[in-house]
């Protein structure tokens, strides 16, 4: 559970200036021999973005340009099929020849791994199970953001906290083609993790430290073949890739990413054929006649995150669960939903769509039930914080919060976080707040974590929902739960977490973010993963039919 402002709706991971002025000086630009510099070369993908990705080194990219990029490029024992909505959350075999063999305790995974999948460029040799047990062991080492996703593994915690560096759970045999991965408990998310971008295998002997000056060879249908900070990405075909059941290679020749652009000028480059798509949301009504994206093709992006209301049930007026519970009754999340003018749909829960698990629903506001259970409460009348995130979704949709707490007979003070700031920092006792959820891995297990007594990447260590794992038999499902093996058992008994826990007034859903990006005309293959976004290698430039390789 990531409860913090959605990258999406802030510059795309901006390198510190600093951090630019030190890699140019060491003369950062890589370039392969015969690669085209000039936008417009036949079966070139051209993509305008803006800041820079916040990594390009796999172990330690996690904003939205980083991982579209790390899924063209790069490649682990296992991936998200290369797929849009919920089939895109299905775990297919990248590196391994097929999903792992699994011990009946569940406490170990073997996997054999197939001998024609290749690095690209530089290193251009067939992977090794060896390489798959440095890359893990490197992105503990490196204290990744997804280190949490991957505690389960034998001998992990030691590595993260610098007693080793030697992963005791994972075994390679390079002559035998298998990687073992002993558990110390059963984490049927491993799997899932694995197929993350944080797990990207990498040749063995990359060195432990950002390698985003010299990004590592990567197992994907592309290349990074050159990055100069606040100008360009260049990708190029991966000459020995193999393409395998869920990830095909990909249409375009080459992508050229260019950097530094407005989501106006961007957005404009496109409509006016200059370039290909452009990964920044844009207003929708700049794609009307007479706007600046007038012309190009526009593409609903359903974005993995909830923007929510989290209510603390150990605090007055919400002890009370039918207070708790008027909350959600009264919030028009229609409106709600407008007030985000990115793009956003009225959300029931918690879980996304594209998610197995989510089970979404539709309900008008009732102002009549919510007043009366304020009233029988006896709180008709009391002063309640409303604080607001630091997020753009997270204070859009507090009038519409503040307006329904009004209606319900509460008195809401809204009170604004400082930017950079951590709610449980900044607001100890906040009763309710507005905040935005982010999903990381595309099960229930990540949006409800807390209920596990766990937190996932990027979590503030005061979560804003502080007591919402109190309640023993909501902490008992959501266990029950996080055992199931994945499938459509476990998929059910999330959405039953979920439903329970928004019945309850712990958690008010309120909208899911829907992005407005722009194609220019003739571009076709806009797929949307719920884990890695809008595919890169799906998009086919306009006069392409056939893919690259």
């Amino acid at each position: 559970m990531v409860a913090t402002p959605d990258p999406k709706y802030h510059t795309e991971g901006e390198i510190s200036h600093s951090r630019i002025a030190r890699i140019a000086g060491i003369g950062l630009l890589i370039a392969i021999s015969g690669t085209s510099q000039a936008l417009g070369v036949s079966g070139e993908l051209r993509v305008e973005a803006g800041g820079n990705p916040d990594f390009l080194d796999p172990a330690l990219a996690r904003d939205p340009l980083a991982w579209q990029i790390m899924g063209a490029t790069q490649g682990g024992l296992v991936a998200f099929r290369r797929a849009g909505g919920t089939p895109g959350t299905t775990v297919v075999p990248d590196l391994a020849a097929a999903l792992p063999v699994v011990s009946p305790n569940g406490l170990r995974l073997t996997f054999t791994l197939r001998d024609d999948v290749r690095f690209g460029p530089p290193a251009s040799r067939v992977a090794l199970p060896s390489d798959v047990k440095s890359s893990l062991e490197r992105m503990l080492i490196l204290d990744s953001r997804g280190t949490a996703l991957y505690t389960a593994i034998d001998g992990a915690p030691a590595v993260i906290a610098g007693r080793t560096r030697q992963l005791s759970g994972v075994v390679a045999n390079d002559a035998a083609r298998t990687v073992t991965i002993s558990l110390t408990r059963r984490d049927p998310t491993l799997v899932q993790a694995l197929a993350l971008p944080f797990a990207s295998v990498v040749p063995k002997g990359t060195r432990a430290v950002d390698q985003t000056v010299n990004p590592p060879a990567g197992l994907g249908p592309y290349a990074i073949s050159a990055f100069d900070p606040d100008r360009r990405i260049v990708l190029t075909a991966n000459p020995g890739y193999v393409a395998r059941d869920g990830l095909p290679a990909g249409y375009a020749a080459g992508i050229t990413i260019r950097l530094g652009l407005t989501p106006r000028a961007a957005a404009a480059h496109v409509a006016a054929g200059d370039a290909d798509y452009s990964v920044m949301p844009i207003a929708r009504s700049a794609t009307r006649r007479g706007g600046y994206a007038a012309g190009a093709t526009t593409n609903a992006v359903t974005d993995s995150a909830t923007a929510y209301v989290a209510i603390d049930p150990s605090q007055a007026p919400f002890t009370d669960p039918g207070v708790r519970r008027a909350v959600g009754l009264a919030l028009n999340r229609s409106v709600a939903a407008a007030a985000i003018t990115t793009g956003a749909r009225a959300a029931s829960r918690m879980i996304p769509p594209g998610t197995p698990g989510n089970r979404e629903g539709t309900r008008a506001p009732d102002l009549r039930t919510a007043r009366a259970l304020v009233s029988g409460a006896g709180a008709t009348g009391t002063a309640v914080t409303l604080w607001t995130g630091t997020g753009y979704a997270e204070r859009a949709i507090a009038p519409a919060v503040r307006d329904a707490l009004s209606k319900i007979g509460l008195v809401p003070i809204v009170k604004a976080l400082p930017k950079n700031s951590g709610l449980g920092r900044t607001a100890p006792r906040a009763a309710i707040a507005t905040a935005m959820w982010t999903q990381t891995l595309p099960d229930g297990s990540d949006a409800y974590a807390q209920l596990l007594g766990t937190t996932a990447p990027g979590t503030p260590a005061t979560p804003p929902i502080p007591v919402i794992s109190s309640d023993a038999a909501l902490r008992s499902r959501a266990r029950s739960a996080a055992n199931a093996v994945l499938g459509t058992a476990r998929d059910s008994a999330w959405a039953q977490v979920d439903a329970s826990a928004v019945a309850d007034g712990r958690v008010v859903p309120v909208a899911t973010p829907v992005a407005t990006e722009v194609t220019a005309p003739g571009v076709s293959g806009v797929t949307v993963n719920p884990v890695l976004g809008v595919l890169l290698g799906s998009l086919q430039p306009a006069g392409g039919s056939d893919r690259a390789r």
